[in-house]
C-alpha cells in the first residue's frame, strides 16, 4: 500500500501491537485528509451562522461541534467575531466525556491546567455560561498569549488566563476546583495525520520522560481538585505508556476511581484493557486520534490557602475607567474592576473571589479587558467592545459583503457618515459586534488590532 505520509517504522510496529487485526484500517485512515471541525460560540450565536460554512455533519458527541471540509475559516467576519472556533472533533471528546455538561449547577470552580490554544477552555466556559470561574493556565508564554487571545475573541466574561507551571499554581489554589482537565504534553502520535511535522519530533525513548512529565502534572492537579472532584486526563497520542499506564499509577498513588463517560462518547471510541479509559482512532470515528480518562478523587477534608486583598483602582484609574465605561455603554449589571498587569478587567464577584488567591501567580487577563491609563487618558481595549458591544450606546452595522467593512477589517479608517457623536461605537456584522471605532468629528478612527487585520 502506497503511504502518504512516511511514518517511523518503530511507531507502526507499535501500533500494530495495539491494534492487532484493526491495524490495517488505521493504515487506511490515517493516510486519508485530516478530518476539519469547528465549534459554534452558543453564548454569541446559533446554528443559523452555519450556512457560511460547508458544514459535513454533526459532531455525534458534540451539541455544538460541526464537521467541515476546511479549516481554513479564520479570516471570516463571523470568526473575528468569535461566533465559531476552529477545532478538530476528536479535540472535542475530553470535555464531553467529563460529565460537566450533565452538572445541574455550573457555579463551579473549573482548571483548565495545560489549555493553550484555547479549545477545550472554550468548550468549558460556554457549558458554564457565565456562571462559576474557569482558570486557564499555559505554562510556555507565547502560547499563553495565543489562549488569552482566543479567549478574548470568544468574549467569555468568567475565565482567568494564567502563565505559570503546575506547582506554582498548586501553592496558592489548594482544593479550589471542582474539575480539572489536564491535556497533557504527550508525544502527539494521534495528530500525525493532521500535523505531519509532529512525526520528526517523534522517539520511542521520549515515551518514558513523556511519561514522568504527565504524572508530575497530575500531582499537582491532585493537590488542587477538591474532595469528590473530577480530574479528566486527555493526550492526543496512543502510547500506552502515557495513556493507561499513567492513569494506573496515579489511582495506585491517590485512590482515585474512574469514571465510565456518557454513551454518545462510547459510541464513538474504544479502549483497550480498561473500558472507563477511552481511545479515539481515527479509523473508528470523525477525527484524529484522542485518549481520555475521567476520574474521581475520594472524600477528605478541606484544606484553605490564604487570601490577599484584591487590587483596587486608584482614584484617578477609576474616574477615567468609569467615564469610558458610562458614555459608550449602558450595562445592565453593576461593575466590578480588577487590574492584571497595566489592564484594567471588568470581573464579576465570583472572579474576584478567585482572584484574591492568586496575587503571587502571573496573570494575562481576568474577565474582560476594558482598557488600560496611557499618560492620563483612558485606551479602550478590543475586548470590551467585541464581548459588550451588544449594550453599546453608538453602533455601526454591516453585512457580510459590505465594502466598509472590508476596509474596517483591513484596518483603514471610515467616514462618519453615520450620524454618529464623538466619542465611541461598536462595528457589527450582521448584529454581531466585530470592534470598535473611535469617532471624531467625520472621522472614524479605526480600533480594530493590528494583529488581526487582514
Amino acid at each position: 500500500m502506497e503511504k502518504i505520509i512516511n511514518l517511523p517504522q518503530q511507531f507502526l510496529t507499535n501500533m500494530q501491537n495495539l491494534l492487532g487485526k484493526d491495524y490495517n484500517k488505521y493504515l487506511v485512515a490515517v493516510n486519508k485528509p485530516a478530518v476539519h471541525g469547528v465549534r459554534l460560540n452558543t453564548l454569541k450565536a446559533d446554528s443559523s451562522i452555519l450556512q457560511e460554512f460547508n458544514v459535513l455533519g454533526k459532531v455525534t458527541y458534540a451539541s455544538n461541534g460541526y464537521i467541515t471540509d476546511t479549516g481554513k475559516i479564520g479570516k471570516h467576519p463571523y470568526h473575528i467575531a468569535g461566533l465559531v472556533y476552529v477545532q478538530e472533533p476528536s479535540s472535542m471528546l475530553a470535555v464531553c466525556a467529563s460529565g460537566l455538561m450533565q452538572e445541574n449547577n455550573k457555579n463551579l470552580c473549573v482548571l483548565d491546567l495545560c489549555a493553550s490554544p484555547g479549545g477545550k477552555s472554550g468548550q468549558i466556559a460556554e457549558i458554564l455560561a457565565g456562571d462559576g470561574v474557569l482558570v486557564c493556565n499555559e505554562i510556555d508564554h507565547k502560547r499563553a498569549k495565543v489562549l488569552a487571545g482566543n479567549i478574548e475573541r470568544m468574549g467569555y466574561t468568567n475565565v482567568i488566563v494564567t502563565n505559570t507551571n503546575p506547582a506554582t499554581l498548586a501553592k496558592s489554589l489548594v482544593h479550589k476546583f471542582d474539575y480539572i482537565f489536564v491535556d497533557a504534553p504527550c508525544g502527539g502520535e494521534g495528530m500525525f495525520r493532521k500535523d505531519p511535522a509532529t512525526i520528526l519530533e517523534w522517539k520511542q525513548e521520549r515515551l518514558e520522560s513523556n511519561a514522568q512529565r504527565q504524572k508530575e502534572i497530575l500531582q499537582e492537579a491532585h493537590k488542587m481538585l477538591k474532595p469528590n472532584g473530577k480530574l479528566i486526563y486527555s493526550t492526543c497520542t496512543f502510547a500506552p505508556e502515557e495513556n493507561e499506564n499513567v492513569i494506573n499509577w496515579f489511582v495506585s498513588q491517590f485512590n482515585y476511581g474512574l469514571i465510565m463517560p456518557n454513551e454518545h462518547v462510547i459510541k464513538s471510541t474504544t479502549y483497550l484493557t480498561q473500558p472507563e479509559c477511552r481511545r479515539f482512532y481515527p479509523h473508528v470515528a470523525m477525527g484524529e486520534g484522542q485518549f481520555v480518562c475521567v476520574m474521581q478523587k475520594p472524600s477528605s477534608e478541606l484544606q484553605y490557602t490564604h487570601a490577599s486583598k484584591p487590587y483596587k483602582l486608584g482614584n484617578s484609574e477609576l474616574k477615567l475607567t468609569n467615564e469610558y465605561i458610562s458614555s459608550t455603554f449602558s450595562l445592565p449589571f453593576a461593575v466590578n474592576y480588577t487590574k492584571i498587569g497595566e489592564n484594567i478587567c471588568l470581573t464579576n464577584k465570583n472572579l474576584q473571589n478567585m482572584l484574591i488567591f492568586m496575587q503571587n501567580i502571573p496573570q494575562i487577563n481576568a474577565g474582560i479587558t476594558v482598557g488600560n491609563i496611557e499618560k492620563g487618558r483612558f485606551v479602550p481595549h478590543h475586548n470590551m467592545f467585541t464581548a459588550y458591544g451588544k449594550y453599546a450606546k453608538q453602533k455601526i452595522n454591516f453585512d457580510l459583503n459590505n465594502q466598509q467593512l472590508c476596509k474596517y477589517l483591513h484596518g483603514e479608517q471610515l467616514e462618519n457618515t453615520y450620524l454618529l457623536n464623538n466619542g465611541y461605537a461598536v462595528v457589527c456584522v450582521n448584529n454581531y459586534a466585530i470592534g470598535g471605532v473611535r469617532v471624531s468629528g467625520n472621522a472614524l478612527k479605526n480600533l480594530f488590532p493590528k494583529g488581526l487585520r487582514i
